[in-house]
C-alpha cells in the first residue's frame, strides 16, 4: 500500500480559525478589514495562517464582491522587442486601479491560445487584452455573454460588437515601400517568416500596393527560420547564394530585429545602403543604436498598451451593466516614418 503519511489536503479557513482560536468570520476580516482587530488577534491569525501554509481563495472572495480585480493579457510572442513596452503600459494603467495582470504566450499556437482562454474563463477574471493568432472573436462574443470583458491589441476587430485598438499596419507597409522606391530601388523584398499573422499580412499589402503604383517595381517575399536577429542573418545568406542581379536592392524586414539581422548578414558581401537599403519595422531602441541605423516604420508600441487598458476598463463596465449588441470603440492609430542610414537617408542629429 502506498505511504499517505505526507498527503493533506489543502487547508481552510475553518482550519486557521481553529488554529488561532477564532471563529471564521474573524479570519476574513484579517483578509479584509484588519483594522478591526486587535494587534494580538492579527498575529495569533497571522500565524495560523503561516503554520498551515494557508492560501486565501481569490477566485471565490472575488465572486462573492462581485468584482474580480485581475485582467488577462495573451501574446502571441514573447521575444518580440515590442512586447515588453505594451504590456509595461498595460500593466501600469491597470496598477493605476488597483487592477493585476496575469499575462500568457500562445507562441503562435491557436490551441494554446484557446487554452489561455478557458483558463481565464475558469479563473473568472475581469477580461482579457489579447493579441490573436486566430479570429477569436466569436469565443471572445461567448465569453462577454457569460460576463467576460474583452479587447483586441494590434489588431482591429472585424465586428462593430468587438473593442479593438490596433495600428493601421497596411498604412506602414506602403510608407515603408514608397520610402525606397523613391530612394531608387525598385526589386523590393518583404523578409518575414510567415504571413498568416494579420499584423504581417497587412504589412505585405500596404507593401504591394505601393509598389502597383510604381512603374516598373517589384516585390517578393523572402522567408526567413523566425522574427529575429538570426532570422535575419539565415535570410541574407539565403539571398548571397543568388546571382546578384537577382538580389533585391530594398528590403523590408517584418520587424527591427529581422532587419538588423539582415544588415548584419549582409555587410561582409554588399553595402548597406549602397547596394541593398534596408528597412524595418517598430523602431526598437536598437534600431537607432546600430553600426548602420536603421530606417524603421515607428509603432506607437507604450500608446497601443495603454489605450488596450483603458478600452477594457470601459468594457468592464458596459459588460457589467449588460451593454451587449452595442457597437464598441475601435482605435486605429498611425505608425511612423523614421528614417536613418540604412537607406540613404541622413542620420539624425
Amino acid at each position: 500500500m502506498a505511504d499517505l503519511a505526507g498527503a493533506s489536503s489543502p487547508s481552510t479557513i475553518r482550519d486557521v480559525a481553529a488554529h488561532a482560536g477564532v471563529s471564521p468570520a474573524t479570519v476574513s476580516n484579517y483578509f479584509h478589514h484588519p483594522e478591526r482587530m486587535s494587534a494580538a488577534t492579527r498575529e495569533r491569525i497571522r500565524s495560523a495562517v503561516e503554520t498551515l501554509d494557508f492560501a486565501p481563495n481569490d477566485a471565490a472572495r472575488s465572486l462573492r464582491r462581485g468584482r474580480n480585480p485581475v485582467v488577462g493579457y495573451i501574446s502571441f510572442e514573447l521575444a518580440s522587442a515590442r512586447t515588453p513596452a505594451i504590456l509595461n503600459a498595460i500593466s501600469d494603467s491597470l496598477a493605476a486601479v488597483d487592477m493585476q495582470l496575469l499575462s500568457a504566450v500562445d507562441g503562435g499556437d491557436p490551441a494554446r491560445e484557446r487554452a489561455y482562454l478557458e483558463l481565464f474563463e475558469r479563473q473568472r477574471i475581469a477580461g482579457v487584452i489579447i493579441s490573436p493568432v486566430t479570429d477569436v472573436e466569436p469565443e471572445l462574443a461567448r465569453l462577454r455573454r457569460r460576463g467576460m470583458a474583452s479587447v483586441l491589441c494590434a489588431h482591429r476587430a472585424r465586428s462593430a460588437e468587438q473593442a479593438s485598438v490596433s495600428v493601421d499596419h497596411v498604412a506602414g507597409g506602403r510608407v515603408a515601400a514608397e520610402h525606397l522606391l523613391s530612394t531608387g530601388r525598385q526589386r523590393l523584398a518583404f523578409v518575414t517568416d510567415t504571413l498568416e499573422l494579420p499584423q504581417l499580412a497587412d504589412r505585405f499589402e500596404g507593401a504591394t500596393r505601393a509598389v502597383r503604383a510604381w512603374p516598373g517595381a517589384t516585390v517578393e517575399v523572402v522567408r526567413a527560420p523566425e522574427r529575429s536577429v538570426a532570422g535575419g542573418e539565415a535570410a541574407a545568406r539565403q539571398l548571397l547564394r543568388r546571382p546578384a542581379s537577382d538580389v533585391p536592392d530594398g528590403l523590408l524586414g517584418a520587424n527591427d530585429l529581422v532587419a538588423l539581422g539582415l544588415c548584419s548578414g549582409l555587410r561582409a558581401d554588399v553595402r548597406v545602403p549602397d547596394d541593398v537599403a534596408v528597412m524595418g519595422y517598430d523602431d526598437i531602441e536598437f534600431a537607432r543604436l546600430a553600426a548602420v541605423p536603421l530606417s524603421t516604420i515607428r509603432t506607437p508600441q507604450e500608446q497601443l498598451g495603454a489605450t488596450a487598458a483603458t478600452l477594457l476598463l470601459g468594457e468592464i463596465a458596459a459588460t457589467a451593466s449588460g451593454g451587449h449588441g452595442q457597437p464598441r470603440p475601435q482605435v486605429e492609430l498611425q505608425p511612423q516614418l523614421v528614417v536613418r542610414h540604412s537607406t540613404d537617408g541622413a542620420e539624425p542629429a
